[in-house]
């Protein structure tokens, strides 16, 4: 498998379809983030599905974006974001970070894909970075305790990092 991460995006029947490949980091995170902030004006739409079936691994940055695209959804009154994984090393991951009990997560897709295509990488200013790696960091610690104690020391260090 290719270890260089690429996120691809498609849209069936207003349900969002993201579908993570290889190696996920921080790197990406600029460019989802900016995708799924424009994904959330859209009016229309039904739900959310995100298939790790071809990922590597996934970083704390992009597990806390996912954790607040949960928030996003809930608070509009959204259906859950559905996980799509079949691998125990990132379902125990999932589950460690208590996405088990703000996500649905399945083993299987039902039916094919739409079309997918790659979110290109986009860089931004080092501040607007360590912005959103603070952000999604909050989101992670904000989902339970253990993550809160798990997290607060990298917080911090983005929060010193803003202010100097």
């Amino acid at each position: 498998m290719n270890s260089s991460g690429q996120i691809l995006h498609g849209s069936q029947d207003g349900v969002e379809i993201l579908c993570y490949k290889g190696d996920i980091r921080h790197t990406l995170c600029v460019a989802l983030d900016r995708y799924l902030q424009t994904l959330m004006d859209k009016k229309d739409l039904k739900g959310f599905v995100v298939d790790l079936t071809q990922a590597e691994s996934v970083d704390s940055t992009n597990l806390g974006i996912l954790a607040r695209l949960a928030r996003v959804m809930q608070k509009e009154g959204l259906p859950k974001v559905t996980l799509i994984s079949d691998q125990p090393d990132i379902n125990e991951l999932l589950e460690a970070v208590g996405f088990d009990r703000v996500f649905d997560i399945v083993e299987t897709r039902e039916g094919a894909l739409a079309k997918l295509s790659e979110i290109p990488v986009t860089t931004s200013g080092d501040v607007k970075t360590t912005q959103l790696l603070l952000e999604a960091h909050r989101a992670l610690m904000a989902l339970n305790e253990a993550n809160r104690v798990q997290f607060q020391d990298v917080v911090k260090a983005f929060e010193t990092a803003l202010e100097d």
